[in-house]
Parts: structure tokens; sequence; C-alpha cells
């Protein structure tokens, strides 16, 4: 006997309607919170799109560089052109990245070297201030930490996989063709030569001693603190003061008593946050900034000389 037809009664439909509305709701919210997250994440907590004051006014231009450091043009030329504006009558940098690229660190530290000859300049080192970043911290003419800032690790590094062993074992062969025996050197894909040692050795040499010649030409260290920076050791703020390495402990309101002592800047003048590209909205930098990021992890698997600390 065929079963009769259950007919749906209009408030059953009704629940079933608003139960669908409700979970396309919720998952539609759940979507636009996921995506609110990671623009936060990508951007850091200094980015928001957020109401800034202006910078009509005079005022401490405030300068955050954080994260890994890599070739930053724009920002060097926004830091040379703050060495003109007659509004901005100082620089705070605020510094919290374990370094990066040489040539990256290198660029920052020409730029504020260049801005420090007209404006004065101070550091202001956050968790991590070490590698590249310390290269751009003492292009300032005043650096303060935390006492438990990780700072100094001067040195460069380069690492290069040894996958010979792995390819063996697969089964795959590697041949490459070279214009010179140093051509490729060193290699992933085969176990370095003597040459090629010495050839890797001397040029870490030189971009180190380029790093070391940034660092005393504008720290006083004593020979005992110059051993020590020569092993590439890092140290808490507290023994970076020690050996001079940082000027004075503490954050924004030391560097704006060192300013107010040494240059005569009132003590209530504002500190704002200067943007690279005024231009530029909060979403294209959130954009730019995990394109950044991206090719950056790419950039760990390749071969070169990085001014970082825990390059891994």
């Amino acid at each position: 006997m065929t079963e009769p037809i259950k007919y749906r009664s209009a408030d059953t439909v009704v629940d079933r309607r608003w139960l669908k509305r409700r979970i396309v709701f919720w998952r539609t919210a759940t979507i636009v919170v996921a995506l609110a997250l990671i623009a936060i994440l990508a951007l850091g907590r200094d980015d928001w799109p957020f109401w800034r004051p202006s910078a009509d006014g005079n005022h401490i231009a405030c300068i955050s560089i954080k994260g890994i450091i890599d070739d930053s043009p724009m920002l060097e030329t926004h830091l040379r052109d703050l060495a003109q504006e007659e509004r901005v009558k100082a620089v705070l940098v605020r510094l919290n990245s374990p370094g990066g690229t040489f040539s990256g660190g290198e660029g920052l530290y020409r730029a504020l070297m260049d801005l420090s000859a007209e404006k004065p300049t101070v550091a202001v080192m956050e968790g991590v201030v070490t590698s590249g970043a310390y290269m751009a911290a003492v292009a300032t003419d005043h650096i303060v930490a935390r006492a438990g800032t990780i700072t100094g690790s001067v040195g460069v590094i380069m690492s290069v996989p040894q996958v010979q062993g792995l390819l063996e074992k697969l089964g795959i062969g590697m041949e490459t063709f070279r214009s010179g025996p140093l051509k490729d050197q060193p290699s992933r894909y085969a176990e370095p030569s003597e040459d090629a040692r010495t050839a890797t050795n001397e040029l870490l040499d030189d971009l180190f001693q380029q790093f070391l010649a940034m660092v005393t030409a504008n720290r006083m260290l004593d020979e005992a603190a110059l051993m020590q920076v020569r092993t590439g050791q890092v140290f808490t703020g507290r023994q970076a003061l020690k050996i001079g390495l940082v000027d004075a402990l503490g954050g924004d309101e030391a560097a704006r008593a060192w300013l107010e002592n040494e240059h005569e800047l009132p003590h209530d003048l504002p500190i704002l946050k200067r943007e690279v590209d005024a231009t530029e909205s909060w979403w294209q930098r959130m954009l730019r900034r995990m394109e950044g990021r991206t090719r950056f992890s790419g950039a760990l698997i390749l071969d070169g000389a990085w001014a970082i600390w825990h390059l891994h």
C-alpha cells in the first residue's frame, strides 16, 4: 500500500528557510572575520586603517622598520626626503627585526647616515634588533634599547644545503657545465672544492669587514668589546649598554629625553608616524607586504649572503 504524502506545514517551511539564512549569515561572517585577521597579521598593528594625526605642524617623524629587511628603495628615498622637510625636527626609528639581506641593511644604513647628517635621529629598539637591523641602527645619532632587547649578531651568513646524497638515493644525476671552476660555487649539488671554500670564505670576510667598519665608525668600542662583537654574539639590551653597542635603556621617553637635553626640542613635540607612501591605501600596503613575505620565503632556498640572526 502506498504511503500517504506528508505535507510540511507553513511553520516548518518558514523555520527551515530561517535556518538556511542563519547558516549563510554565519558562513559569511566567518569568512569576513578570517579575511580581517589575515589583513591585521599582514599589516602589523601600526598599519591598521585608522585615522592618524596629520603631519602639518612641527613634529618628530617616526619610521618603523620591522620584519625581514630586504632592498627597500622606496623607504630609502623616504628617509632622505625627511631630511629636507622643515617641519620634521627629528626622526625616531623604531626597529624590530632579525635582519635580512646584506644589501638591504646596507641600503638603510646609508640612507640613515644621509638623514643623520641633516636631522637628529634616534633608534628605539624593540624585541629583536640584530644583524642587518643593527647595521641600520648604528647609522643613527643615539640608540635606545629595552633591557630585554636581543641585539648584536654582527656578522654574515651563507647557507648552502647539500642535496647530492638524496639525489643519488633517488637515482638522479646532476651534470653542470660552467665557464670556470668557481662559476656555480658553492653548489648544493656537489661537495665544494677547497678553492670554492676559500673563495666563499673570502667573500664572507669582505662583507663582514664592511659590516664591522660601519659599527666601529659609529660606536666607540674598546678592544675587549670589539673582540666580543667580532664573534657574532647576541646580547641583551643591558649587556649591549655595558659594552657600548647602545647608549641608553628605555623606549620613546628615553629618546625624547635625549632629544630634549641634546637638541633642545620641546618634550611635548608630537611624534607622528610617517608612511613610506602616503598615497598608498591600507589594503595596497597589505598586498605589498604579503607579496614581500612570500618572496622572502622563496628566497630562503636560494644561495646568498645574509646579515640575519637565525636564517632558518
